[in-house]
């Protein structure tokens, strides 16, 4: 401990005291992954007895540090959980060193707002879910319907049901959850809309992935984030809004073909691909594959992506559905040429750089002789 630490020590006053939390936390947590258990250990019961003293900024600012780290003495961690919500929020939601009891234990003293910072763990068990979701509000309700990390248990999920019926935000997050039982989804089905029901009925058929299930909610949250943005008729100002959401151009226009703004999809398509709007409105509606495809790979859009907007070209040109099938075959044949292609320059450029080495090193070693 350095000097400094060692005087406000000795002199014992309260602001002392408060000044001395914070230089040692400050001490402490700058290299938190190079510290011993026991140094932690040593730490954890100097701090609980400077903790009453201690200012809300410096408690946060421990609380953040002391969250990832795997080694935190648990008594410590408790003590910061039990403290104020705004101090507390970080250790509850992702601290390691937590186990389920600890959490049972501690949520019988915790208020809503801190079972609602539990309830965003990714580490539940059936067990603590079922218990915050008998005693929780409707943000835990909604919480833990839109927590994909963990899988509820079939009470959990009965009761979410129920809390269904009356709120639309569990509703939708509860109706994306790939643990849904069949039995469950059934319950669901007379308060959902018909996309949602299309969706548990193939969930009940087992024909929806979790990666599709995870896509659909990625798209939900897209769509709640650029909010009115998503209304522009300006191609390039909404990419930069969809950026800066750090959505992807598959996503966005994913969200356009949904609103179905076919046009608007072939505008961001032809400024991602770097394609005249007018060259490109010629090859969609004339059937010019090859530049269609190359301009959709310069945007970078995945199979199913472009499997939509060959649909959605069908539906705008009156096309029967079964054409635009050669269409998405080949693009996939295409996709999978350009990354081989990519494969065979990256070999033949370590092939040639190899030969260029192999031909320098005798003239190198040549003149090391004459030297």
């Amino acid at each position: 401990m350095s000097l400094s630490l060692v005087k406000l020590a000795e002199k014992g006053t309260d602001a002392a005291r408060t000044t001395l939390f914070g230089e040692l936390c400050k001490l402490v947590t700058e290299d938190l992954d190079q510290r011993t258990t026991q140094e932690l250990t040593i730490f954890a019961e100097v701090t609980l007895k400077l903790y009453g003293d201690a200012t809300a900024n410096d408690r946060v600012r421990l609380a953040k540090k002391m969250s990832a780290c795997p080694n935190t003495p648990v008594s410590l961690a408790r003590k910061i959980a039990t403290d104020d919500v705004s101090v507390a929020s970080p250790v509850l939601t992702s601290s390691p060193v937590f186990s389920q009891e600890d959490l049972l234990d501690l949520m019988e003293a915790l208020s809503n707002r801190h079972l609602q910072a539990i309830a965003q763990r990714s580490d539940l068990t059936a067990q603590v879910s079922d218990v915050l979701a008998q005693k929780g509000d409707k943000p835990i309700h909604r919480i833990l319907a839109g927590n994909r990390e963990i899988r509820l248990s079939r009470e959990a999920m009965l009761c979410l049901v129920r809390m269904a019926a009356e709120d639309v935000s569990v509703r939708e997050n509860l109706s994306l959850r790939s643990d849904l039982t069949p039995a469950v989804c059934q319950k669901l089905l007379p308060l959902v809309d018909d996309e949602a029901k299309k969706r548990l009925n193939a969930i009940i058929q087992g024909a929806l992935s979790q990666d599709q299930l995870d896509q659909i909610a990625r798209l939900k949250t897209l769509r709640r984030e650029l909010g009115h943005a998503l209304d522009n008729q300006d191609m390039s100002l909404l990419w930069a809004e969809a950026q800066r959401a750090g959505a992807t151009a598959d996503a966005l226009i994913t969200l356009l073909l949904q609103d179905q703004r076919f046009n608007h999809v072939i505008e961001l398509m032809g400024i991602r691909g770097r394609i005249a709007l007018k060259s490109l409105k010629d090859a969609i509606f004339n059937g010019k594959l090859e530049t269609v495809m190359r301009t959709a790979a310069r945007c970078g859009l995945q199979p199913q992506t472009f499997a939509l907007f060959v649909k959605a070209r069908c539906d705008h040109l009156r096309i029967p559905p079964a054409k635009g099938s050669s269409w998405i075959g080949a693009y996939t044949a295409y996709l999978k040429e350009l990354e081989a292609s990519k494969g065979a320059r990256c070999t033949d450029f370590q092939a040639k750089r190899k030969t260029r080495d192999s031909e320098k090193e005798p003239r190198d070693s040549g003149k090391l002789a004459i030297a």
